[in-house]
């Protein structure tokens, strides 16, 4: 059962994102897994995001995962990602790529029948067998074990640049450590419970050295003069108090509370980046419209 959980939890936050991540033999030898040269997988991210930008590269130098295996249910499974680029672009063809055929949903090719509906009206099963109230039990208490070791996974992402490049300007932001931390009710570090009636959690996101420069683009695209960063090594804090523990295995957002702490921020640019600045602000209010059509669009479909 041990194998089964862990081997579901690496399933869902490392292959879904990542290429090439094999973790089929993980819960056999636990410890700590250590993957280098790993690519992000593109076409996920693009969908998960729903931005109108295309992702060009998206590349982790190390991915290392900890697996408490003897102490699942008391001790964290920490995951850290080590100096990772993301590079996107303006969609030149944005519109063209949405048109063609998406793709069919894992295990739905539109005649099939998924695995697992059967059982509703279905021939495979039309009435209760002996047994099946304590599936139905073992897969609740599964459901439960999941969601208590996902919500205490920590997280840390360190030495990061993200980059979006237009034609008049290439966008970039960077961090030396980003890390996301589970916290009992007192914001100490723990393997906690959720508490209360609305299964409230908490966690500490701690992000270090943040930098965001900013530098015009050539005619071929390339920078020519770099600009001096608008924030240069700034430091946040914030609390997350999350009510409404999300199901770990069908998603869902919960509300959230949030505290930021965080020291004077310098901040400084010239008029060339208070150009680029209502450039890109432009930019990012006509994603938000594309992405308000799309839902409407897609909710009258």
């Amino acid at each position: 059962m041990t194998a089964a959980l862990v081997q579901s939890i690496l399933n869902r936050y490392l292959q879904k994102y990542l290429k090439n991540v094999k973790t089929e033999q993980a819960a056999l030898w636990g410890g700590e897994l250590v993957f280098k040269n790993v690519e992000l997988r593109l076409d996920v991210l693009q969908e998960e995001l729903g931005l109108p930008i295309v992702f060009t590269r998206g590349f982790v130098q190390e991915l290392k995962v900890y697996l408490p295996l003897a102490n699942l249910l008391r001790e964290n499974i920490k995951i850290t990602l080590s100096n990772i680029e993301v590079i996107s672009q303006t969609p030149t063809q944005w519109d063209t790529a949405k048109q063609s055929p998406e793709k069919t949903p894992s295990g739905d090719d539109g005649g099939s029948t998924k695995a697992g509906t059967p059982t509703k009206g279905g021939s495979a099963r039309t009435m209760a067998t002996p047994g099946e109230g304590e599936q139905e039990g073992q897969q609740g208490w599964v459901r439960t074990m999941l969601q208590k070791i996902t919500s205490n996974i920590s997280v840390e992402i360190n030495n990061v640049v993200i980059k979006y490049i237009t034609e008049q300007y290439t966008s970039s932001f960077s961090w030396k450590s980003l890390s996301v931390t589970p916290t009992n009710s007192s914001w100490i570090p723990a393997f906690a419970e959720a508490e209360g009636p609305h299964k409230s959690c908490f966690k500490v996101v701690s992000l270090r050295d943040a930098t965001w420069c900013l530098d015009a683009n050539d005619s071929h695209g390339r920078v020519a003069f770099f600009e001096p960063p608008l924030f240069n090594r700034e430091n946040v804090t914030l609390r997350l108090l999350l009510r409404g523990h999300p199901d770990a295995l069908g998603g869902g957002l919960p509300a959230a509370h949030v505290h930021i702490d965080m020291g004077k921020v310098v901040l400084s640019a010239s008029d060339k980046q208070l150009q680029m600045v209502a450039m890109l602000a432009g930019e990012l209010t006509s994603m938000i419209a594309r992405i308000k059509k799309k839902k409407r669009g897609g909710g009258a479909a």
